[in-house]
């Protein structure tokens, strides 16, 4: 059988293309066109792409179990070795897309606390300044 989306062979009886993923609308008889309909759009390259980049070089997706991800979270606990361990998980070619992702979202999040406390920290010393500077000492 072939898929209506795409075109390309698939399992007789799938509910969902293995290619691009579109549901299959089941018919009454099995008819197969003897040529494919291809269809080339930007939509499904975009598919294509993203799923090309979640997978490893063998074609295997490298998938974080719950265990990892509590390593990963204890890791980024320790100061020094946390900060480093992300930079090299985020920016490594060793680690696989879903640890890359997880770095990468961990540091963006530090930057933006860091921002933000630098913010805070300055309002805090611009209101503490001024209190000061209005206090009359007799």
């Amino acid at each position: 059988m072939y898929c209506k989306n795409c075109g390309k062979e698939i399992p007789d009886n799938s509910v969902f293309c293995t290619n691009c993923g579109a549901k299959q609308t089941s018919s009454s008889g099995s008819v197969q066109p003897s040529q494919p309909v291809i269809q080339n759009s930007s939509a499904q390259q975009e598919r294509k792409e993203y799923r090309q980049s979640s997978t490893q070089q063998n074609g295997e997706v490298d998938v974080l179990s719950m265990g990892q991800y509590l390593i990963m979270f204890l890791l980024t606990a320790v100061p020094i070795v946390g900060i480093v361990m992300l930079f090299v998980w985020g920016f490594g070619s060793q680690s696989g897309p879903n640890k890359k992702n997880f770095a990468r979202a961990y540091l963006i999040m530090m930057l933006i606390g860091i921002v933000l406390s630098i913010l805070l920290s300055g309002v805090i010393g611009a209101i503490m300044a001024s209190m000061m500077s209005s206090m009359y000492y007799y």
